[in-house]
């Protein structure tokens, strides 16, 4: 009859560890400087920590975009990193943006990225990122009204909260981004001056006709909100 051995303390640890599964990963991670498609920093891991972002949209890039694929994103830098989907062949996409565009993911923010058919990244995190046990949301600080005001070549809001800093003239303006249900974003002037924000092309805000812009009093801030395509609504300003 074999002898058979106990199990050490140690070997107990190793059997422990295989209730886990273990994937490949990157750490220390640079994003390519300057941004960018061509060139965009690989990555080649399952989960990949970027722990160098020196300027908002310094990039990177996912893997082919393959059924069943799941990346795990950290931007652990200290600004906003532009993600891409691969450029071979004819390029991938994320949440169905344009393959060329690719999506910011926030600082302090782990997104994943998932992939059921060819060509075709969905994103489960990006918006959201942490601060200890406090969740944050994605924002752009010191950001300028259009100047001479209008819908069509207003600036079209990008995260979940903007704040403008700068408004030169009564009417300067924004635009906020293409309504989806669900969506809350939030704009503050806090500039000395009323600035316009418009609708996505198409839309309303509040009772205002289509394509109306809604007027935010200097030092005042509006959180509009979406049920419906085509319907802003705004929660009372503050303060």
């Amino acid at each position: 009859m074999a002898d058979v051995t106990p199990p050490t303390a140690a070997s107990k640890d190793s059997i422990q560890q295989l209730k886990y599964l273990f994937e490949s990963f990157g750490d220390n991670l640079t994003a390519l400087a300057g941004g960018g498609q061509a060139g965009a920093t690989p990555i080649a891991s399952e989960i990949a920590r970027f722990t160098t972002v020196a300027t908002a949209g310094d990039s990177a890039m996912l893997p082919l975009a393959t059924p069943g694929l799941t990346i795990m994103l950290i931007n652990h830098g200290s600004k906003p990193m532009q993600v891409y989907g691969n450029n071979q062949a004819t390029g991938d996409t994320i949440d169905d943006q344009a393959a060329a565009s690719g999506v910011s993911q926030m600082v302090n923010s782990v997104v994943i990225y998932v992939c059921t058919t060819p060509g075709r990244w969905y994103a489960n995190g990006l918006g959201t990122g942490f601060a200890g046990s406090f969740e944050t949301m994605s924002y752009t600080d010191g950001l300028t009204a259009h100047a001479g005001g209008g819908q069509n070549l207003a600036p079209i809001i990008n995260t979940m909260m903007s704040r403008f800093t700068t408004v030169a003239t009564a009417g300067d303006s924004t635009t906020l981004p293409v309504g989806v249900p669900g969506m809350n974003i939030v704009v503050i002037n806090a500039s000395a001056t009323s600035m316009n924000v418009f609708p996505d092309t198409g839309s309303t805000i509040n009772a205002l006709t289509a394509n109306t812009a809604f007027a935010l009093a200097a030092g005042k801030t509006a959180t509009f909100v979406t049920t419906l395509a085509g319907a802003w609504h705004t929660i009372p300003l503050v303060p």
